[in-house]
C-alpha cells in the first residue's frame, strides 16, 4: 500500500515458530478503528485492517502508519492486534510509535497478570520438555478432573452467527455427567437469516428430538422425530407432523420390537347414527361388539369398526346409515361390501360427505358389520 508522503510508517516483521521449533502458519492482523486526518494536504485515511499471512518459514512483515505522528490527527491511538497462528493466539491493543523495523515481541505490552485461562493452552509435545510445562496433564495426556473448573449451575448457550459454509467441527458440544433436572431442555436452535428454521433438543429425560420449523426449507415434507420412548409408550421412535392449525400430530412410529406402526391415531367414535331419523338403524351394543369408531392411517387408509343394528323393517336403498366425523371423508365415493348377520352382504357406499349409504333393500332384522373394513382417503 502506498501512503501519503507526510504520513510516518513503521515496518513490523518477525518469525513465529511452534513449541517444537517448526514454522507456524496463520495470520497477523492490525486493525485501526479511527480515521486519520492529514496536515495541509487535507487527506483522510479511513479505518481499516492490515493483514499479513505467515510464509513457509513462519515469517511475516507489515508496514503500517505509526500511532504518534504529530502531523496527523489524532495522535496517541492504538491498534487492535490479532495473532491467529498454530503456535500462538493472542489479542491486545498496542501502540506502534515511530522507529526502525521491529517485531511483535518488541511492541506487545508486558503484563504482570496471568493470561485468561480460557484462551491459554499448551501443546502435548511441549509437556515435560526442558522449556515446557512441568506436566499439567496426567499420564494419558488428559487433564485431571481436579483441574477442571466447576461448571454446575445455569448454562448460558452461545450463539454462532456466520456464513453458510461447511462445518469442520461441532458448533456446540454439551456433555452431562448425569440427567439434568427439567423436562424441556432446549439445547440448539438453527436460524437462517434471523428466522428459526430447525430445532434440536433433549427432552423427557434426555430423549433426542428434532423438528423442522414452519417456513423452513422443505417444511411440508419434513417431520418431527422423537427417540427412546419405549418405557413410556411402547414406541421406540415416534414420528409427527404439523397439521393445518400448526399443531403436532402423531403419524406413526417403530415399536420396541422393531415393528413399523403406520399410525398412532386413537379411534374416534362415530356419533351420527341414522342421521335422517328413519328409526331403522342404531349402534349394536351387544356384549363383545366393538363400539362404532374410525381411525386414520398415515398410508392414506382409514379403518372402521363396530356394528349397526337394523330394525325388523330392514334396510332401504339410499338410506344414510351413519355419518363419519369431520376429517374422515374420502376424496371420492367408494363401495364397500359389508358383511351382515343375515348372511347376505350389503353393498354400502361411502360418500365424499362422510355419509355411509346402504345400496341394497333387504327385509328383516340383522346387523351390518364394519369390523375390519377400510377405504382409501
Amino acid at each position: 500500500m502506498t501512503y501519503p508522503a507526510s504520513l510516518s510508517t513503521r515496518t513490523i516483521t518477525g518469525v513465529i515458530l511452534t513449541a517444537d521449533g517448526n514454522p507456524a502458519a496463520g495470520t497477523i492482523r492490525l486493525t485501526r478503528a479511527i480515521p486519520l486526518q492529514g496536515p495541509a494536504d487535507d487527506i483522510t485515511l479511513q479505518p481499516g485492517a492490515h493483514t499479513a499471512t505467515l510464509d513457509n518459514a513462519g515469517a511475516y512483515s507489515l508496514t503500517v502508519p505509526v500511532s504518534d505522528d504529530v502531523d496527523w490527527s489524532p495522535s496517541g491511538w492504538a491498534y487492535t492486534l490479532d495473532v491467529d497462528t498454530t503456535a500462538w493466539r493472542y489479542r491486545a491493543d498496542i501502540a506502534i510509535p515511530g522507529g526502525p523495523p521491529a517485531s511483535l515481541a518488541d511492541l506487545v505490552p508486558v503484563t504482570a497478570t496471568a493470561p485468561d485461562p480460557a484462551s491459554t493452552y499448551v501443546t502435548r509435545a511441549s509437556v515435560g520438555t526442558a522449556s515446557g510445562p512441568a506436566g499439567p496433564l496426567d499420564g494419558s495426556a488428559l487433564l485431571p478432573a481436579g483441574q477442571v473448573p466447576d461448571l454446575s449451575g445455569t448454562y448460558t448457550p452461545r450463539s454462532y452467527v456466520g456464513p453458510s459454509t461447511a462445518l469442520t467441527a461441532p458448533l456446540l458440544s454439551v456433555r452431562f455427567s448425569d440427567v439434568p433436572a427439567g423436562v424441556n431442555l432446549a439445547e440448539a436452535h438453527i436460524t437462517i437469516g434471523g428466522q428459526l428454521r430447525l430445532a434440536a433438543w433433549l427432552n423427557e429425560a434426555l430423549r433426542y428430538r428434532a423438528e423442522q420449523q414452519p417456513g423452513g426449507f422443505g417444511y411440508d415434507h419434513l417431520i418431527t422425530l422423537i427417540a427412546s420412548h419405549a418405557t413410556a409408550t411402547g414406541v421406540l421412535i415416534r414420528f409427527e407432523r404439523r397439521d393445518g392449525t400448526n399443531q403436532r400430530v402423531t403419524t406413526g412410529g417403530i415399536d420396541q420390537d422393531g415393528r413399523l406402526q403406520t399410525s398412532l391415531y386413537a379411534w374416534q367414535a362415530i356419533i351420527a347414527v341414522d342421521p335422517d331419523a328413519t328409526g331403522r338403524y342404531s349402534e349394536d351394543t351387544s356384549t363383545g361388539v366393538a363400539p362404532l369408531a374410525v381411525r386414520q392411517e398415515s398410508d392414506d387408509r382409514t379403518w372402521l369398526r363396530g356394528r349397526i343394528a337394523v330394525a325388523s323393517s330392514g334396510t332401504s336403498s339410499g338410506h344414510v346409515v351413519v355419518t363419519l366425523p369431520a376429517g374422515h371423508a374420502p376424496t371420492y365415493s367408494q363401495l364397500l361390501s359389508v358383511p351382515t348377520t343375515g348372511g347376505i352382504a350389503a353393498p354400502c357406499e361411502i360418500m365424499t360427505t362422510g355419509d355411509i349409504v346402504v345400496r341394497r333393500t333387504q327385509a328383516g332384522a340383522y346387523s351390518l358389520s364394519f369390523d375390519g373394513l377400510s377405504f382409501l382417503r
